[in-house]
């Protein structure tokens, strides 16, 4: 009887124990903002040129970026200060003239990004420590991510390792040589550029293509529910 009431107990905590911080679904979004609709109130604005930000997405509606001066910037908050976490998103990208697209980015803390030379996607941060150039680390994905193709993209870091995705699929893990949580800092969320505030300031790598179905969690989510995500 015991052991039985343990186990009922005990289901609804693994069951919530993951918490999705950010989603941005772009179905109902106008003019320069963005809504999260993960009920944390994490809205985001639309920066640079143009008036028509929003085009055809992964499924209905999506985010057009213009790969020119075009990013989500999003104030920075508490619920990004991350010990493990996962970043995923829906990507059709084109060929642009920086090194990489920035898939997102909270400068200092981790990035997800796509690698002109190579298509791969690159993941990295700064985990175990801050303010030190010792405690960052990147990797790439073995996949490729094919230009102008709708590929779902995604990381996961657990606190000790990152693991990449790509459609799914298991595309890469490493170790972090300094294990521990993600740095902590003032810097915003930049969906679509690498945008620093920080000195020195920076703003690059701006995205060229579509996104859609963005979604941040604070855990590191295993393989069935970062495909179970990709298709929700």
């Amino acid at each position: 009887m015991l052991r039985i009431l343990f186990l009922i107990l005990f289901v609804p905590i693994l069951a919530n124990a993951e918490a999705l911080v950010l989603e941005y679904k772009f179905s109902a979004d106008t003019g320069d903002f963005v809504t999260d609709t993960s009920g944390n109130g994490l809205d985001g604005t639309i920066l640079g040129g143009g008036t028509k930000h929003f085009g055809s997405g992964f499924a209905g509606r999506g985010l057009k970026l213009n790969g020119i001066d075009n990013h989500i910037l999003v104030p920075d908050n508490p619920l990004f200060d991350l010990h493990q976490y996962t970043l995923m998103a829906w990507i059709k990208y084109k060929p642009n003239q920086w090194d990489r697209e920035e898939i997102m980015e909270k400068a200092g803390a981790f990035w997800m990004n796509i690698r002109q030379d190579t298509q791969k996607v690159r993941v990295g941060g700064f985990y175990g420590g801050c303010g030190n150039t010792i405690y960052y680390y990147k990797f790439d994905s073995i996949g490729v991510v094919t230009i102008d193709t709708w590929t779902h993209v995604a990381v996961s870091y657990d606190g000790a390792a990152l693991k990449i995705y790509i459609n799914g699929i298991l595309s890469g893990k490493s170790p972090v040589p300094f294990p521990g949580p993600v740095c902590i800092n003032t810097e915003p969320l930049s969906i679509g550029s690498k945008h620093r505030i920080i000195s020195p300031s920076e703003n690059a790598a701006y995205f060229f293509g579509n996104m859609d179905t963005i979604r941040i969690f604070d855990s590191a989510l295993p393989a069935w529910r970062v495909k179970q995500e990709m298709h929700k």
